[in-house]
This record gives structure tokens, C-alpha cells and sequence, in this order.
């Protein structure tokens, strides 16, 4: 923490997080945003910039997420060349080998899991959760982090990290056929996630502020099981995760992409405080949340990153984020976009969009203003 404050920039980030995160409001809100290679390198070439540009600095960011290594087998995790097709193989800390075929946009194919049948869970045990290695870049970086962002901890969560143990379709499998399995691998995974995440944050003297909790579990229609499955076998788990946390200090965020509108109620259960990138396109809107939950969660992103950036329209851009920010006047929001900046979104109407979040972005908000963008 005294690494964060002695630092002016570092402190504003730190401050403007903090306010989000305790339900007070800022001067601005606090920006945040991932983006693809793809984007950063059409984005740096298009503007002429050099190839040592930090698009966090450029945009003024205010925090940067950090995980620790999480999987069960960090030992075994190598790239494994390539396939007679010419795709890279590689295996995970998870154990799950992947192929990717060449090109920016190919998907990943699931080629082999660790977990093959249910002895497997027994004879692969788990290696050391507080391993230093676990943390070996969380250490290197912290300190250069913590002279300009407030750091805010990641770790997956009980359905995304589990379904690596199995493969996607084989856990799903699993949940509908076997609970009790799928339920020992969630309590197991889950226990390793506390176990590593509290040493890391003790090795690392993390700055316990916001631990955000990566969980994808819903398509964009509806989510991949039904909210019983949910209820018996994740939301224990998901309990049990987020008490550890408030335990130590940190807020908690919690992301899902897809239709996940049939579980919310399940997620205020679980004691989540922020709700992160929730997807427009999949009718969770930001305004329909808060009209369900009132003000119980903050929230981080949620303009358009699919349908309305890369289509570039700025009267549209301009509509999208004034529906976000006049649903925020509260304070209790972060952004950037729903999620990430992919290849498909111009750096003109990138810069349109981080312009308009930088101009009334800032409380008290000028709403009139930027209806008038729209």
C-alpha cells in the first residue's frame, strides 16, 4: 500500500477504485480495458506510434488486473509443436491441450483433458498452491504497476476453471449425468483457487482492494445449465470463495459473459459487489440490472463492444454511452466497454468512444451534453 502512495498518479487510480468499490463517487470514473494484439497493432500503426506505446498510458487507465498462476499442474503446462495440420499445440496449467490453427481470429480446439475418468482426480494430485512460481510475475511487475495503476487481483472462478480439468462439453456432460462428480472437482478446484489466491496475496503483500473473479458460464441466449444445477453446485463453492476474500480484506467482482439473467439472484446471493462485463448483446443491460437490484452491485463496462464500436457510427456510439452513464450518475461504475477491443473496432471511432467517456465520465455528470452527441 505504501508503494500506491507515494506516487500522485498512483494515488488518484487508487482513490478513484477504492470510491467505486465502497459505494462512493469519484472524480472520474475509474477506465480499464483489454485489448487484443490485433487491435493494439492496427491501432499503433494507423496513428503512427511506436511500437513501444502503452495504450493504458495513452488512455488513461486508472487499474490493471492481475492473476497469479492458477492451475493445478504448472509443471506440466509446455508448447507441444505442431499437428499434421500445422496447428500449435500446447498444454495448460489446467492440463487441457489445446490446437490453434494459424491466424488472428481461429478458435482454439480442445484436443485432450487431464481428468480422462473419475481416478484420475485422485491420481493427479494438485501441486503446491503457494508454489513461488504461482507468483513469479505478479512479483516482478507489482512494484512498476503500483508507480501508476492501482492493481486489482484476478482469479477464475468455480465453473471456468473446473470445466479445464474435463473439457467443456465433457463437464456439462458431467453436471447432467454424474452432480456428484462435477461437484467434487468444483469443491476441489475451488480450494485450490482460495489456497493459491491467499498465498499469492501474502507473498505479494497485494493491496487488498478488488479481487475480480473471471467466470464465464453463459452463452448468449441462456446460460449452459439450469439455475438448480447452479444453486447445488456452484453457488456453494462461489459462497465460499467470495467469504474468503471479504475475509482478507478485498471487494468483489464478478464476470460472465452471456445470458446470465436467470442466475442473478444467485449471484447476490453469493455475496458478489460488482458485476463486470456484462454483454449488451445478450439483453444485460446495465439499466434492467439496477431496476431488478437497485444499487447492490457496482458495475464495470457494459457499452457495446460487439455490435456498436466496430460499427463506428458515432450517433450511435454516443447513444450507447449515454444509456451506460446515465444509469451510473451514482458513482458506482468502471468502464471502459462490455469487455474487450477486438481488430473490428477503428481506432476513429475508438478514440470517438474513449473521448466521450473522458469528457463526461466525470461527476457531476453533464448528461444534457451528451444527449445532445447522440
Amino acid at each position: 500500500m505504501a508503494i500506491i502512495r507515494s506516487n500522485p498518479r498512483a494515488l488518484t487510480a487508487y482513490e478513484r477504485v477504492r470510491a467505486v468499490v465502497e459505494g462512493r463517487t469519484p472524480d472520474r470514473i475509474p477506465f480499464y480495458e483489454s485489448y487484443w494484439p490485433e487491435f493494439r497493432q492496427r491501432y499503433l500503426t494507423e496513428r503512427g506510434l511506436s511500437p513501444q506505446t502503452d495504450l493504458r498510458d495513452r488512455f488513461d487507465h486508472d487499474f490493471v488486473v492481475m492473476p497469479p498462476v492458477m492451475g493445478p499442474w504448472p509443471s506440466r503446462a509446455a508448447s507441444l509443436g505442431t499437428d499434421s495440420k500445422g496447428h500449435l499445440l500446447s498444454r495448460d496449467d489446467f492440463g487441457l491441450v489445446t490446437a490453434v490453427a494459424p491466424g488472428p481470429t481461429t478458435m482454439s480446439t480442445h484436443v485432450e483433458c487431464a481428468i480422462k475418468e473419475h481416478a484420475d482426480l485422485d491420481r493427479l494430485p494438485f501441486e503446491d498452491p503457494a508454489s513461488e512460481s504461482r507468483t513469479a510475475e505478479i512479483v516482478r511487475t507489482l512494484p512498476a504497476v503500483c508507480e501508476r495503476f492501482c492493481p486489482v487481483f484476478k482469479l477464475g472462478g468455480p465453473f471456468s476453471r473446473t470445466w479445464r480439468l474435463r473439457g467443456l462439453q465433457q463437464f456439462l456432460e458431467d453436471l447432467a449425468l454424474d452432480e456428484p462428480f462435477a461437484r467434487e472437482m468444483v469443491e476441489r478446484m475451488t480450494d485450490h483457487l482460495i489456497a493459491v489466491g491467499r498465498a499469492a496475496v501474502k507473498r505479494t503483500d497485494f493491496p487488498r482492494i478488488q479481487l475480480h473473479i473471471a467466470d464465464d458460464f453463459a452463452a448468449r441466449k441462456a446460460p449452459l445449465f439450469s439455475p438448480a444445477i447452479y444453486e447445488r453446485v456452484f453457488l456453494p463453492n462461489l459462497k465460499k470463495l467470495v467469504s474468503a476474500f471479504h475475509g482478507l480484506g478485498f471487494k468483489v467482482s464478478y464476470e460472465s459473459e452471456g445470458n446470465v439473467w436467470p442466475m442473478l439472484d444467485l449471484l447476490d446471493e453469493a455475496g458478489i459487489d460488482g458485476l463486470a462485463h456484462m454483454e449488451p448483446r445478450a439483453g444485460m443491460l446495465i439499466e434492467k440490472i439496477r431496476e431488478r437490484c437497485g444499487d447492490r452491485f457496482f458495475f464495470l463496462g457494459n457499452v457495446c463492444n460487439t455490435l456498436v464500436l466496430p460499427r463506428g457510427n458515432r450517433k450511435a456510439i454516443a447513444r450507447e454511452v449515454y444509456r451506460v452513464l446515465s444509469n451510473v450518475t451514482d458513482g458506482r461504475y468502471m468502464g471502459l466497454s462490455a469487455h474487450s477491443i477486438g481488430y473490428d473496432v477503428s481506432p476513429d471511432a475508438y478514440d470517438y468512444f474513449w473521448g466521450l467517456m473522458n469528457r463526461f465520465g466525470r461527476y457531476p455528470m453533464d448528461l444534457d451534453a451528451l444527449r445532445k452527441e447522440g
